[in-house]
């Protein structure tokens, strides 16, 4: 299955922010099945185009984040 953060080229929880009520992307997850706002979501870049994404979940929404972000780092430094 495709990442949200893939699909969206952006962190999940800053989606997720635009989802809320009112916002400019108000319900953006019921309208495509590929995206699901946990916050742990997180695209891959390789050379500025995108590769995928990953997603972290289970923990605290700040935990989630913590263990996403090293996953990038470290895809980023492999990738150089």
């Amino acid at each position: 299955m495709l990442s949200a953060a893939a699909v969206t080229q952006c962190r999940t929880k800053d989606v997720a922010a635009c989802a809320a009520e009112g916002a400019s992307l108000m319900a953006i997850q019921t309208n495509d099945p590929r995206i699901t706002l946990a916050a742990g979501g997180y695209p891959l870049f390789v050379n500025g185009k995108i590769a995928g994404g990953i997603g972290v979940g289970g923990g605290a929404e700040e935990q989630d984040c913590a263990i996403a972000e090293y996953v990038v780092f470290v895809f980023e430094e492999l990738t150089k």
